[in-house]
C-alpha cells in the first residue's frame, strides 16, 4: 500500500483519464460522492490530538490568513479578467474562487508529510461558514444575487464535517484504530480516486464542447494555485506547517462548487467549478514531487 501514498500523482492522472474514456465510470459513482468525502474527513481524523486542535483554535491567525487568501484572492484576479469572459463564465469563475477550503486538504496534508490540524481547522471553519460568505461574495464580485438556503446547505456541511469528526472521536475511544490509522492516507487517497472520477465524468460533455474556454481556465485556475501555495509556504515556519498552509490556501472544495452552480445555473456556469477539479488535482502532481524533495533536503546546518 505504500506504493498508494507514493505515487498519488499517477492515481489522479489515471482517475482524470478514466472520466474522458469512460465517463459511464462517473455517472454509476456520482450518487456516493458525499459519502466518499465523509470516509476522508472521517479518516483524517483518527489520529488527531484533541488537545493539538484545541491549541490550534486558540492560535488561530494563521488560519484565518489562509481562509482569506483561499476565498479573497481569486475573485479579486477574476475580475481583470471581466472584458474577456461571458457573462455565465465570469459568474461561474467567482463562484468557484470563493468556494471554501477542500475538506480534502486535511488527508493531502498528512499523506505529503504536513501538519493535519491546521488544514482541519481552516477546511471546517471555511465551510462552515460558505453559506454566508460565498452568496456574499458573488453578489459583491459579480452583482448577482445567487438565491441559496442557507439552512440546508448550512446543515448538508455540518453533516459532511461534524458527523465524520464525531464518529472519528467515538472510534478512538475504542483503543482499536491502530490499523485503520496506519492505513487511512492509502484509504483516503483511493477514495479522493473515485471522487475526481464521479465528478468529472458526467459533465465531461460541457468540458468537450468548451474546450477552448477549459484551457484558459485552467491556466488561470493553475496560477492562482501556484500564488496561494507559495504565499501558504512562506507563512509557514516549520516544514510541516508549511506544506500545511500551502495545501490549505490552495485546495478548494470543488465538489461544493460544482452541485451549487449546477443546482441553480446551466453547466456553463458550472464549467469553471468542473475545471477547479481537473486542475486542483494535477497540481498535486507538481506538489508532490516538490514538497518530497523538499523533505530529502537536508536541513542548513546551525551556526
Amino acid at each position: 500500500m505504500n506504493f498508494i501514498r507514493k505515487n498519488t500523482w499517477l492515481l489522479i492522472l489515471i482517475a482524470i483519464f478514466i472520466s474522458f474514456l469512460w465517463p459511464a465510470v462517473g455517472f454509476k459513482l456520482k450518487p456516493f460522492l458525499n459519502y466518499f468525502l465523509m470516509g476522508i474527513m472521517f479518516l483524517s481524523c483518527l489520529d488527531i490530538d484533541l488537545k493539538e486542535l484545541k491549541n490550534s483554535l486558540v492560535n488561530f491567525k494563521k488560519q484565518a490568513i489562509i481562509i482569506l487568501l483561499s476565498q479573497l484572492l481569486g475573485p479579486i484576479l477574476v475580475l481583470f479578467l471581466r472584458p474577456f469572459l461571458s457573462d455565465e463564465l465570469f459568474l461561474g469563475l467567482i463562484l468557484a474562487s470563493a468556494i471554501p477550503v477542500g475538506r480534502s486538504s486535511v488527508f493531502l496534508s498528512k499523506i505529503l508529510g504536513g501538519e493535519a490540524t491546521l488544514p482541519l481547522v481552516a477546511s471546517s471553519v471555511s465551510n462552515a461558514l460558505s453559506p454566508f460568505t460565498v452568496p456574499f461574495l458573488v453578489f459583491i464580485f459579480a452583482r448577482t444575487s445567487i438565491k441559496i438556503d442557507t439552512l440546508q446547505m448550512g446543515s448538508t456541511i455540518l453533516w459532511l464535517v461534524l458527523v465524520p469528526i464525531v464518529a472519528a472521536v467515538l472510534v478512538r475511544m475504542t483503543g482499536k484504530v491502530n490499523l485503520l490509522i496506519r492505513e487511512s492516507s492509502n484509504l483516503s487517497t483511493l477514495l479522493l480516486f473515485l471522487i475526481i472520477i464521479g465528478i468529472i465524468a458526467p459533465l465531461r460533455e460541457t468540458i468537450l464542447l468548451n474546450w477552448q474556454n477549459s484551457l484558459l481556465l485552467m491556466f488561470f485556475i493553475a496560477v492562482l494555485m501556484l500564488i496561494n501555495f507559495v504565499i501558504g509556504w512562506k507563512i509557514g515556519k516549520k516544514k510541516e506547517e508549511k506544506i500545511a498552509l500551502a495545501i490549505t490556501a490552495s485546495y478548494k472544495n470543488y465538489t461544493l462548487g460544482t452541485l451549487v452552480a449546477l443546482s441553480m445555473f446551466n453547466p456553463v456556469v458550472a464549467l469553471p467549478s468542473i475545471i477547479y477539479t481537473i486542475t486542483n488535482n494535477l497540481m498535486l502532481i507538481p506538489i508532490q514531487f516538490f514538497v518530497e524533495r523538499k523533505k530529502s533536503t537536508p536541513a542548513p546546518p546551525l551556526t
